[in-house]
C-alpha cells in the first residue's frame, strides 16, 4: 500500500513538473512575442520621434524664412516711403539750351516767391536771409544769353483769392550773389533782375534774396504778394 501511494505522489509530481513546464514554455512563447511587437513598437516610435524633428525644423526654417522676407518688405517699405517723405530737393527744366535747376525751399518749388505774411526789413537784414539758388548750365558749344524775371504768381493769387490785396512791387528789394541790393522797377510787368551770357559748357550759380523793404507803409501790411521767378533766354545780334 505504501509502495502504491508513493508511486502515486510521484505521479503527480511528476505531472505537475511536466505541466509546470508546459505554462513555462507557452509563458516563454509569449514572452517572445512580446518582445518582438515590443521591438516594432519601439522601431515606430523612433520613426515617430524623427518625424517630429523633422517637422520641428521645418517649422523653424519656415518661420526663418518668413520673418526675413518681413524685414525684406519693410525695409523696401521703408526706403519708398523714406523717400516719398523726402523728396529730392531740386527741380530743374530746360529753357533752350540751357538746364536750370531751382533748389526747392521747404514745401515751396524753388522757383516759387511767397512773401506773406508780409515782414518789413530792413537791408542789413535782408541780406542774411535763406537765397533762392539757382544753377545754370549752358549745354551747347556756343555762347547762351538769359534773363532771370521775377513774375507775379498769377495761379497762386486766384487760388488764394487775394488779387485785391496784392502788395504793390514798389516796396520789394532784391539783391543777387552780393552786389548792392535794388529795389524793383514798379513800372515794369517783369522786371528783369539779371543778365548775363554763359560760354559753351559754362555752369553758373546765382543767388537772389527777395524781401519787403522797411519803407512799406502800415496800410500794405497786411497784404499779400505771390510771385515766382522766371529764367528766359534772348537772342543776341552777332
Amino acid at each position: 500500500m505504501k509502495k502504491e501511494k508513493v508511486k502515486k505522489a510521484t505521479n503527480g509530481k511528476v505531472r505537475a513538473l511536466i505541466e509546470e513546464r508546459k505554462k513555462r514554455a507557452i509563458e516563454r512563447k509569449k514572452n517572445k512575442k512580446l518582445r518582438v511587437s515590443d521591438i516594432k513598437h519601439g522601431q515606430g516610435a523612433q520613426v515617430n520621434h524623427l518625424l517630429n524633428r523633422i517637422r520641428a525644423r521645418e517649422a523653424q526654417l519656415t518661420f526663418i524664412c518668413v520673418t526675413i522676407v518681413l524685414l525684406v518688405i519693410l525695409i523696401i517699405l521703408y526706403f519708398v516711403f523714406s523717400s516719398v517723405r523726402n523728396p529730392v530737393h531740386y527741380s530743374t527744366i530746360k529753357v533752350g539750351d540751357l538746364e536750370v535747376t531751382f533748389n526747392d525751399r521747404g514745401k515751396n518749388l524753388g522757383s516759387i516767391v511767397d512773401l506773406t505774411p508780409v515782414h518789413p526789413m530792413g537791408i542789413e537784414e535782408g541780406q542774411n536771409i535763406q537765397p533762392y539758388k539757382i544753377k545754370i548750365v549752358n549745354t551747347s558749344s556756343t555762347n547762351e544769353t538769359f534773363q532771370i524775371k521775377f513774375m507775379k504768381d498769377v495761379a497762386m493769387v486766384q487760388e488764394d483769392h487775394c488779387n485785391d490785396i496784392q502788395l504793390p512791387e514798389e516796396y520789394i528789394r532784391y539783391q543777387i550773389n552780393t552786389y548792392d541790393s535794388q529795389m524793383l522797377d514798379a513800372n515794369k510787368l517783369s522786371p528783369v533782375i539779371y543778365t548775363e551770357t554763359l560760354d559753351g559748357g559754362e555752369v553758373k550759380f546765382i543767388e537772389v534774396r527777395l524781401w519787403v523793404d522797411d519803407i512799406l507803409p502800415n496800410e500794405y501790411i497786411d497784404y499779400h504778394y505771390h510771385g515766382k521767378l522766371v529764367v528766359k533766354t534772348i537772342k543776341t545780334a552777332e
